[in-house]
């Protein structure tokens, strides 16, 4: 597998998009089945250099996946090329005017955001670049236009920040230090990251959990549960189930090689039917 990952330059695109990645498969990775992408309250956008792309069962070639809070699935073959564009949680909002909540956990084409003709020429371009240093610089120009200066609630990446960082706190401390009732810190994350701040934090924590669990499958359920802030393992493994579609025992046992871009293989879709009931 060819992976590589690109930060903005471009300062202002940097205040709504986190990175870039491009990915290509190659006959030495493992591509029986599904491949599972864990959801991280983020919008991502996907361009294939290939062919068509399964996606959650639905052929496509550029699509975006809005404020992402479901496991994602797509099926990997042999010359698979794509590219995405992940923003961060409230960059969405402000590339397309309109409320986040509105397209919670959508699949869509990206003519959501772009004109046909827009995603025809930017496609053809990608595909023409000769390195991937190019595509990069190409993307980039492409996404920052449609950016433009975005003039983003400094409220916003302040309250991101503090959940990301894994200090606890709550909603109400969080308000507080916003100067901001408890309503219109609901209403702005509502607005423009699609959920409520509480459960924004719920898959920020899931998502620790299961980076230590990758790094540290000897470490208890336990352990890993005090680390990531849950009042017990029950609750751990509630909301694995709830975020995941699976246990994190079950997650170990399906777990690919370790990547930023994936988390674990499944042959069949239906499998995950099969493990909850």
């Amino acid at each position: 597998m060819i992976q590589q990952l690109h930060i903005p330059k471009n300062p202002a695109l940097s205040r709504v998009v986190k990175f870039m990645t491009y990915v290509e498969l190659t006959k030495e990775d493992i591509l029986d089945g599904w491949t599972a992408i864990f959801p991280n309250a983020t919008t991502n956008m996907m361009f294939s250099l290939d062919d068509d792309i399964l996606v959650n069962q639905t052929s496509t070639v550029n699509s975006i996946y809005t404020s992402c809070s479901s496991t994602v699935f797509f099926k990997p073959y042999v010359g698979m090329k794509f590219m995405t564009v992940q923003f961060s949680g409230y960059g969405l909002s402000y590339v397309k005017k309109i409320p986040a909540h509105e397209l919670l956990d959508t699949l869509s084409h990206l003519d959501l955001i772009f004109s046909m003709s827009e995603i025809d020429r930017i496609s053809m371009r990608l595909k023409e670049s000769k390195s991937i240093t190019d595509k990069f610089s190409v993307l980039e120009m492409f996404i920052s236009k449609k950016v433009g200066i975005p003039e983003v609630d400094p409220r916003l990446p302040y309250a991101l920040d503090l959940f990301s960082s894994g200090h606890s706190i709550s909603i109400d401390a969080l308000s507080e230090s916003l100067c901001i009732s408890n309503r219109g810190l609901q209403k702005l994350f509502k607005k423009h990251i699609g959920m409520s701040p509480s459960y924004y934090h719920k898959i920020i924590r899931f998502n620790k959990a299961v980076r230590l669990l990758s790094m540290n499958s000897e470490s208890s359920l336990t352990q890993i549960s005090y680390a990531c802030g849950y009042f017990d393992q029950a609750h751990f493994i509630k909301d694995f189930r709830e975020f995941g579609g699976l246990s994190p025992s079950e997650f170990l046992r399906y777990k690919a090689n370790r990547s930023d871009f994936y988390n674990y293989r499944i042959t069949k879709l239906d499998t995950l039917v099969d493990l909850n009931h």
